[in-house]
């Protein structure tokens, strides 16, 4: 009987165990975002002000691989600039001005919702409050609050990534809305190269 009961005590642990975990949104949030590696896709972005209008708009595409926090971001509407980064630098064309300024990835804002997908091998999200917002979706504050904290909201379909959204501290909000998504174990390195287009101005801030 009491061998009996240990395993009947055994198993409603392990039970309750795996409810609790489950049911942690953290939990939830770091098992959805780990399974990114890389990833492309074409993206639209709406910025409203805190009354909900719109200000801007802007689309183009995308495509990151986390393994070696690289990203190349490819903006076509209304003007054309690239941001991309080999995982060492940031380049930040700007068609328009015929202009490339060159940053550091010491320089990134590291709280954004860019850092969060490629740098979520590296870290434990312990500086984040991680609230659900309903299925797939979730919601992170920083504990640490500042002038500059913002609130991300990060929502997920089967596939993986579909959607994010930020609050800035003036309630100006960004609506990132991926389509056309393709996740991808890695990405070849040589995609996230930056080509210096000739006759350009360097603004080199690294």
């Amino acid at each position: 009987m009491k061998i009996v009961l240990r395993t009947i005590c055994f198993v409603i642990a392990m039970f309750w165990t795996f409810v609790s975990f489950a049911a942690d949104p953290a939990a939830q949030f770091r098992e959805k975002v780990s399974a990114l590696h890389g990833m492309t896709a074409d993206f639209t972005q709406h910025v409203f002000d805190a009354d909900g209008d719109e200000l801007e708009s802007s689309s183009g595409s995308f495509k990151l691989n986390s393994d070696s926090h690289s990203f190349y971001i490819k903006t076509e509407e209304p003007e054309e600039s690239l941001l991309t980064s080999n995982g060492k630098e940031i380049y930040h064309y700007e068609n328009a001005l015929e202009q490339v300024t060159i940053y550091s990835m010491d320089m990134i804002n590291k709280t954004s919702p860019l850092w969060i997908v490629l740098d979520h091998l590296n870290r434990d999200f312990n500086e984040y409050r991680i609230t659900s917002l309903g299925k797939n979706s979730f919601q992170l504050i920083e504990k640490k609050q500042s002038e500059n904290t913002g609130v991300y909201s990060i929502t997920f379909d089967d596939q993986g990534l579909l959607k994010v959204e930020t609050v800035d501290p003036n309630k100006q909000k960004i609506v990132y809305e991926l389509s056309n998504r393709k996740f991808i174990r890695t990405i070849p390195s040589v995609e996230f190269v930056f080509l210096m287009p000739n006759g350009v101005t360097v603004d080199d801030k690294r």
